[in-house]
């Protein structure tokens, strides 16, 4: 399948951080894989949300921060539920400004939930035209 989509969006990026993403979550074992897996979500996570604000910019709407175009990406059935994505910026912002061992576990913990809702938006997004 073609990684073009709305005539002129490469998601490229994007399905390779999600396929890095799901191999690091795979590998994952001790201290160091873990951290290298987070630092895929957050790679996964910002493209994510920025894919999702090209999309609806495609469509005449501007939005200029995560939550505007989660719940924007909501409306237009991009994503389905915009609260779970509220949810990642929390855990995007826990592991960016300091790190403690006990908030990256329950940040690793969480990326499988990730992980799908990315799957998820890749495979709403990839049939767009």
């Amino acid at each position: 399948m073609s990684n073009l989509i709305l005539d002129d969006i490469d998601i490229t990026p994007l399905t390779k951080a999600k396929s890095k993403l799901d191999e690091a979550l795979s590998k994952a074992i001790d201290w160091l894989d873990k951290t290298g897996t987070i630092q895929c979500f957050e790679y996964s996570y910002e493209l994510s949300w920025k894919f999702m604000k090209k999309i609806l910019y495609k469509k005449g709407l501007d939005y200029r921060n995560p939550k505007d175009v989660f719940r924007a990406a909501a409306q237009n059935n991009l994503i389905v539920d915009p609260e779970i994505w509220f949810h990642f910026i929390d855990l995007r912002n826990a592991t960016s400004h300091t790190y403690d061992d006990k908030k990256a576990d329950e940040v690793f913990n969480e990326l499988p939930r990730f992980q799908l809702e990315l799957n998820n938006f890749l495979d709403t997004i990839q049939k767009l035209k």
